[in-house]
C-alpha cells in the first residue's frame, strides 16, 4: 500500500506517522518535546529510524513525505526560522529518499479537513485554527490558496479589534493576539482550561468577527474551527462566533454562513502533514 510519511513538528507536540491515501493512519512514532533546534533534529533523526523500521514491519511504500510546521518550532528557531522549513525537508528527505513537502501547521490543518473533516466534498470554505498561535487556511474552487510566497490564509493576522493587544507581528488586535492560546494566557494569568465565561464569549466573538470578514470578502458559506482553544471553550465560543457571523454577513451571498467545528479524527496533527504530503503528490488531500 502507497503511503506517505507524514511529520509533525510543533516544539512540544511533535509526531511522525505513516498514512494511506483514504486517510488511515497506518502507525505513528512519537517524538519526544525538545527545548531548541538542534535537539529537535537529533530527536527528530531517531524517531524517522523507527519510523522507517515501521514501513518495512507494515509493507508499506512511502511515496512522499509531508512535514507541518507549527509555531511551537519557529519560536523555537527564532530569528532563523526562515530555516527550518529547508532544514527540515533536508533531514526528512535523506531519511526516506522521497519527495518533501512543507507547509505551516494551519494550511495542513485546511487540507485534513477537506480531505477527511468538516469540509469534506467542499470546494470553497475556510478554517480557523486556535493553537499556540492562529493559523488557518482558505480553499476556493477546490484548490488550497498559496498566494505569492506560499503565505495565504494567514487568519491569525487579520485585525478583529482596532487598538487591540500588541501582535507578535508588530500590529495591534490581530486575532492572533486576541484568540490563541499564548495570548489568551498571557492577559489572564490563567492556563486555558481555566476560563470565564464571559473570556469564553469574547474570543468567540473575535473569532467569528474573523469569520465573517472572510465569508464577506470571499464568498465561502462555512468556516471550519478547531483547535486547542476551540476544543477547551466548546459550544460557548461557537455560539458566540456563530451570533457574530449571522449579525455581520448580511450580503445576499454570505448570509447564512455557517461556523462550525473541525471533525478531523485524531492524531489531527498528523493527518494535516500527511494532508501537505498527498497534495504535493497531486492527490485529493
Amino acid at each position: 500500500m502507497e503511503t506517505v510519511l507524514a511529520v509533525e513538528l510543533d516544539g512540544s507536540r511533535n509526531a511522525i506517522g505513516l498514512v494511506g491515501p483514504d486517510g488511515h493512519v497506518v502507525d505513528t512514532v512519537h517524538v519526544e518535546p525538545v527545548e531548541s533546534v538542534p535537539q529537535l533534529w537529533e530527536r527528530l533523526e531517531e524517531s524517522l529510524e523507527v519510523a522507517s523500521r515501521r514501513v518495512v514491519r507494515h509493507s508499506v511504500e512511502v511515496v512522499a513525505c509531508g512535514v507541518s510546521i507549527g509555531s511551537g518550532a519557529g519560536e523555537l528557531a527564532g530569528a532563523s526560522g526562515a530555516d527550518l522549513y529547508r532544514d527540515a525537508a533536508t533531514l526528512v528527505g535523506h531519511a526516506m529518499a522521497s519527495p518533501v513537502f512543507v507547509d505551516d501547521v494551519g494550511r495542513g490543518f485546511t487540507l485534513a479537513e477537506r480531505w477527511v473533516g468538516a469540509a469534506r466534498g467542499l470546494d470553497n470554505f475556510a478554517a480557523i485554527h486556535l493553537g499556540q498561535r492562529v493559523s488557518g487556511g482558505v480553499v476556493l474552487d477546490g484548490q488550497l490558496l498559496d498566494g505569492a510566497l506560499g503565505h495565504a490564509g494567514r487568519v491569525g493576522h487579520m485585525i478583529v479589534k482596532p487598538e487591540g493587544r500588541r501582535c507578535r507581528c508588530g500590529g495591534r488586535g490581530c486575532l492572533d493576539a486576541e484568540a490563541s492560546v499564548g495570548s489568551i494566557e498571557s492577559r489572564t494569568g490563567r492556563v486555558l482550561s481555566e476560563p470565564s465565561y464571559e473570556l469564553m464569549q469574547q474570543v468567540g466573538r473575535m473569532v467569528g468577527r474573523a469569520a465573517a470578514s472572510i465569508a464577506n470578502l470571499l464568498d465561502v458559506k462555512v468556516v471550519v474551527c478547531g483547535g486547542p482553544v476551540a476544543r477547551e471553550y466548546a459550544s460557548t465560543l461557537f455560539i458566540a462566533a456563530q451570533d457574530e457571523m449571522h449579525a455581520s454577513c448580511q450580503m445576499a451571498f454570505s448570509r447564512g454562513a455557517r461556523f462550525t467545528s473541525a471533525k478531523s479524527p485524531e492524531p489531527a496533527g498528523v493527518l494535516g502533514a500527511a494532508a501537505i504530503g498527498w497534495r504535493g503528490l497531486g492527490g485529493d488531500a
